[in-house]
């Protein structure tokens, strides 16, 4: 009779721990992380051809997170619109950094979007596209080929 109530005891206490473990973890305060995203901007073709002589192309970028299905945006920047013969090769390509605070890895996500508006004598098409940062990953690179 002792051996039963000793083992019903030590299983209670196990799933006590374990219960109190795992609601530890929910209430306890995450720390902010810092986040940094190297973007490269570059063309991915030559665009040598008469047919892009007075082509042009505008890039934006928008990095935001979402939490709670809330959107917000933490760095917005349009780049100056080029002929895209004059976007650099990847060996040369356009170079921004940017640091991102206060990043609950947890409860927030983080995003880069970026939109390519492209304008041949007038005709205009815009490309969106983007990327989601990992959790956990301090370091992210996002190359935007033009």
């Amino acid at each position: 009779m002792k051996k039963l109530i000793l083992e019903i005891l030590m299983g209670l206490s196990f799933n006590a721990a374990i219960f109190h473990t795992q609601i530890a973890n929910i209430f306890s305060a995450e720390k902010p992380v810092t986040k940094t995203i190297s973007l490269s901007i570059a063309r991915g073709a030559q665009y040598d051809e008469s047919a892009y002589n007075m082509s042009k192309a505008s890039v934006r970028v928008i990095i935001f997170k979402v939490k709670d299905n809330k959107q917000i945006v933490l760095w917005d920047k349009n780049y100056d619109t080029l002929l895209l013969k004059n976007y650099p090769a990847f060996s040369n390509a356009l170079h921004n950094e940017v640091t991102v605070s206060n990043i609950l890895d947890r409860k927030e996500k983080l995003y880069v979007t970026y939109i390519i508006t492209y304008n041949t004598k007038g005709s205009v098409m815009q490309i969106e596209n983007g990327t989601t940062l990992l959790k956990g990953e301090k370091n992210s690179n996002v190359v935007i080929n033009i």
